[in-house]
């Protein structure tokens, strides 16, 4: 999308548009995951999502792009993503015998999505550097066609433990949403879940407009390489914020951590804009490997990814642990919404940046983020006292 347009608005739009499709379906994925056997339809999504990036690499290849069909194709990606999410979010659970080692299971099930922001964007910037777009969506399509794959062959025993059925989607959906307005802990969390995603952690969707800087250096344009490279050190964070989670023993104040994480993640964020803001073009030009902008860029992404990933498995594991069994799909699921929000924000950031700049953008929003979860840090006992 940058690259056909140069708008930080668009390129923050189409990111947006998959957040919000998956937000809109969210909600009936919760309900359809409590209510049917999950393996079946994560096989369905699957195979849905490899169809879908199979058209997107095709029209890429043969030159068909368009902001209108990648606005399309990015819909549909987001209508399928909110079904599959809550699906995985909850079919995890069933593979865990003992129950006390879910903090560690949270975070393995969660370092293996973050493994992935590892390597495919440090390869993914080089093999667009050199052989284009349309190869990395054939790859990605291959990969939920194996993924479907796998899963017919994985056995499972699913949760024994269903709801009886004798309401409609809108009726269970709406048990879910007024469990969490209730349940204070959940309220809190789920809250602050969206708005450091949305408004702080989205900045990841603006980094090929950070990294433009990058097109006319002395080793010629390696933008596409420094946004490999940026994605990659924000993904190692996140595995080792995962390492270090997974290791975490019993008996530890889970809440303080939760709540203390959430305030560092967005402190570093706004100081990765305030890096791209004042560093000057000489800095970046000589030099571009060892610049002073991409060195202060490299270490508040690692720390800022290695911050919320501490949070997102923490906060994750505190309502695995608390919520009933049979609103487990409709709660998690209007969690992982958390996740939506990593994209949906972009809009927000990208009209913002369209007039200022994509640095003021991310400091505007991550500022706010640090009086407004600082506050839910003081104001929350109750949570800071969860082990």
């Amino acid at each position: 999308m940058f690259d056909i347009s140069g708008s930080e608005f668009l390129l923050g739009l189409v990111a947006s548009i998959f957040g919000i499709g998956t937000i809109i379906l969210n909600f009936v994925g919760g309900v359809i995951a409590d209510r049917f056997e999950k393996k079946i339809l994560l096989i369905i999504t699957s195979l849905a999502m490899a169809i879908t990036l199979l058209i997107l690499a095709l029209v890429d290849a043969f030159d068909y792009e368009t902001v209108a069909i990648i606005i399309t194709i990015c819909s549909i990606l987001g209508f399928i993503t909110g079904i599959d999410w809550p699906l995985r979010v909850s079919i995890f659970i069933d593979f865990i015998d003992d129950k006390s080692h879910i903090v560690s299971a949270v975070a393995l099930n969660s370092l293996l999505w973050q493994g992935m922001r590892i390597l495919a964007p440090g390869l993914g910037g080089f093999i667009i550097a050199y052989y284009g777009t349309p190869i990395i969506f054939f790859m990605s399509s291959a990969g939920f066609l194996i993924m479907a794959i796998a899963l017919m062959i994985i056995r499972y025993k699913p949760s024994t433990s269903k709801p009886k059925i004798k309401k409609s989607f809108l009726n269970e959906t709406m048990e879910g949403i007024y469990f969490i307005a209730e349940d204070k802990v959940f309220r809190v969390i789920i809250i602050i879940s969206y708005l450091t995603m949305g408004f702080a952690m989205s900045y990841l969707q603006l980094i090929p407009s950070l990294t433009d800087m990058y097109k006319n250096t002395s080793y010629g344009n390696i933008s596409s390489q420094v946004m490999g490279i940026l994605l990659s050190v924000g993904g190692i964070g996140a595995v080792t914020g995962n390492i270090i989670t997974s290791r975490i023993k019993n008996k530890i104040n889970l809440g303080k951590i939760t709540l203390g994480m959430n305030v560092i993640s967005v402190i570093l964020v706004f100081f990765f804009g305030l890096s791209n803001l004042l560093t000057s073009n000489e800095y970046i030009y000589d030099n571009p490997w060892i610049s002073l902008n991409l060195s202060l860029s490299i270490i508040f992404i690692f720390f800022a990814g290695i911050s919320n990933a501490i949070f997102i498995v923490c906060s994750i594991t505190i309502l695995q642990m608390k919520v009933p069994e049979n609103l487990r799909g409709r709660v998690m699921g209007i969690h992982t919404i958390t996740f939506s929000m990593l994209t949906a924000g972009a809009l927000v950031l990208g009209i913002v940046a369209e007039f200022l700049s994509s640095s003021i953008s991310i400091m505007i929003f991550s500022g706010a983020l640090i009086i407004f979860n600082s506050i839910i840090y003081i104001k929350n006992p109750i949570i800071k006292s969860i082990n």
